[in-house]
C-alpha cells in the first residue's frame, strides 16, 4: 500500500464532471503530467507576514537538508525556555501558511506559533525544499538547486537537516523538542523516524504533533476524481517514480518507527482522506497502527467544538483559535508549566 501527501498535491483545476472524454488515453497522460508537475514543482506562495507582525522577536536563519538543500527558516526564542517546537508545513504552502490554500480557504501557521511562544516554547519553523524562500523546485518555480518537491518523500532530509542544526545551536543546543508537522511535512516526519533513526537516538524529540497525514495514494485517488473526473493515482506514482526516482510517502510504513507520545488532528469529514466503503478517516487508520500513547482532535461542524465547514484546509487553522489541547500536550512532554 503505497501512498502519500495530496490535497497537498493539489490540483488547481477547476472541478470537471465525469464523461466519455476524460477517459481518452491521451487525456490522462496530459492529466497525469499536469498533476505530476503541480507537485513536484508547485507555485512558491508568498510570505506576507512574519513573527514581527504578532510581536514575536525573532531570526531569519539557515540551515542545509542532508542531502544539501539550502532552508529558510525563522528562529522565534521564548524567554527562559527550555523546550523547542519544530514546525513545518503542508504542500502549497510555507512557514507563513498560505494566501491562495485550497478549496477556497487560505490558512495562515502564525496565530499557531504565537499561541506557542506565549506559553514559554521557543519555535523555528522552516520552508521544506522549493517552497517559501527554500533552494529547489524546478523549471520557473526553482531557487539555487534544482530539487524536486517530494510531498514527504525526500523532505524528511530537510527535517533531519533541521535536527543536525538545533544538535549544535548555541541557544537551543540543551531544549527538549516538539514535532509540530502538517500534512505533507507530517508525512515527511514520520519517514524520518524510518529512514535516519540515529537523528532521535539523543532522546531530544520528545513528541510528535501530525495534523492531517495522509495515505497518500488514497487522497490522489479522491483528489484526482474529485477535480478532475478520472483517479490518476496509478498513473501520477509511476510518472513521478520515472522521472525522480520516488513514488508517494507511506505514512503506514513509517508509523511504526515513532518512539515518542503522538498527538492526531484531523477534519473527520475531509473529503480527501474519508473512505466511504469503510466508514473511516484515513488517519484513524494511522491513529492506529501508532504503537505508543496517542491522542486524536477531529475537527468539524458537529464536534464537540465546533469548528468550520468540513475543508480540509480548515483544519490547519484550528489551533489558531483553540491551541488548549496542543499547549496541553506540549506542555505534558516538554516539562513547560500547563496553561
Amino acid at each position: 500500500m503505497s501512498r502519500d501527501t495530496t490535497a497537498e498535491g493539489t490540483v488547481n483545476l477547476t472541478r470537471r464532471p465525469r464523461g466519455p472524454m476524460s477517459y481518452f488515453p491521451f487525456a490522462s497522460k496530459v492529466l497525469t503530467r499536469l498533476v505530476v508537475n503541480q507537485r513536484t514543482a508547485p507555485k512558491r506562495q508568498p510570505l506576507p507576514k512574519t513573527p514581527s507582525d504578532y510581536g514575536m522577536p525573532y531570526r531569519p536563519v539557515e540551515m542545509s537538508s542532508v542531502d544539501g538543500v539550502r532552508l529558510s527558516a525563522w528562529e522565534i526564542p521564548a524567554a527562559n525556555s527550555t523546550g523547542l517546537a519544530i514546525v513545518n508545513h503542508p504542500l502549497l504552502c510555507n512557514r507563513y501558511g498560505s494566501v491562495e490554500g485550497m478549496d477556497g480557504v487560505p490558512v495562515e501557521f502564525l496565530p499557531m506559533v504565537k499561541h506557542l511562544h506565549d506559553a514559554g516554547i521557543s519555535v523555528l519553523t522552516y520552508d521544506q525544499r522549493g517552497q517559501g524562500d527554500s533552494d529547489g523546485g524546478l523549471g520557473k518555480t526553482a531557487k539555487g538547486r534544482q530539487v524536486p518537491v517530494a510531498a514527504g518523500s525526500t523532505e524528511w532530509m530537510d527535517l533531519v537537516g533541521v535536527l543536525d542544526y538545533l544538535d549544535h545551536h548555541p541557544e537551543f543546543g540543551d531544549h527538549a523538542l516538539a514535532l509540530v508537522t502538517h500534512c505533507m511535512g507530517a508525512n515527511a516526519a514520520l519517514s524520518a523516524w524510518r529512514s535516519a533513526p540515529r537523528s532521535f537516538e539523543s532522546g531530544r524529540v520528545k513528541c510528535f504533533v501530525a495534523v492531517q497525514p495522509t495515505l497518500s495514494y488514497n487522497m490522489m485517488s479522491r483528489l484526482t476524481r474529485d477535480k478532475v473526473g478520472i483517479d490518476l493515482a496509478d498513473a501520477v506514482q509511476e510518472a513521478q517514480r520515472g522521472r525522480f526516482g520516488f513514488g508517494f510517502a507511506d505514512a503506514l510504513r513509517s508509523i511504526g518507527h515513532v518512539r515518542v507520545p503522538m498527538l492526531f488532528q484531523q477534519v473527520r469529514d475531509d473529503v480527501y482522506t474519508f473512505d466511504e466503503g469503510t466508514g473511516l478517516n484515513d488517519v484513524q487508520v494511522i491513529h492506529d497502527r501508532c504503537p505508543t500513547p496517542k491522542e486524536m482532535i477531529w475537527v468539524g461542524p458537529n464536534e464537540p467544538i465546533p469548528f468550520g465547514t468540513g475543508k480540509r484546509f480548515e483544519g490547519y487553522g484550528y489551533f489558531n483559535h483553540h491551541p488548549e489541547q496542543l499547549l496541553a500536550f506540549l506542555a505534558r512532554h516538554l516539562g513547560q508549566q500547563s496553561p
